[in-house]
């Protein structure tokens, strides 16, 4: 009997040092990315460098992958406007396009990038005249190559295809 409470022990013993080992490890890892984040600011885009997109010829779509979105972190008011921001790969001609779609709630889906959840640009639904800039909200580090083609208007999110 003492043989067997002494193995009970010796086997509890390396139970909670397993455990505590494990709990260090996930410590640290929730640590480490916990600082990686990324800080997102508010930011002002200039038209002035970049290309309007053209629409796919002769169809009332263009559809579009989204790649990854940058929700507007605050609402539109009076003064101020905010943009999300998609980036996308056009489906006819799989080229980055970043499109701007002022004071609109960005649809739950669209946030899934893994899903590969379509979204169009409609003819009717494009603004005829650009702003010269827009407010975002990116990453510090965010940068929009120059003559990049981009979209200004609003995005419609398709269910069906």
């Amino acid at each position: 009997m003492d043989s067997l409470r002494g193995t009970r022990h010796y086997s509890y013993f390396w139970t909670k040092v397993a455990i505590a080992g494990a709990s260090f490890f996930i410590g640290i890892v929730a640590l480490e990315s916990c600082s990686n984040r990324t800080t997102v600011s508010k930011t002002t885009v200039s038209f002035a460098s970049l290309e309007r997109e053209t629409l796919d010829t002769e169809k009332t779509l263009t559809l579009l992958k989204i790649l990854k979105v940058y929700p507007a972190l605050l609402e539109c008011n009076k003064e101020e406007k905010y943009a999300n921001l998609y980036i996308c790969k056009k489906w006819s001609t799989e080229d980055t396009t970043y499109v701007f779609e002022n004071c609109q709630k960005v649809d739950k889906l669209a946030l899934d990038t893994s899903f590969n959840y379509p979204i169009a640009i409609d003819r009717t639904n494009l603004t005829i005249q650009y702003p010269t800039n827009v407010t975002v909200f990116v990453p510090n580090d965010f940068n929009i190559p120059a003559a990049s083609k981009y979209f200004f208007g609003q995005v419609s999110y398709l269910t069906e295809y």
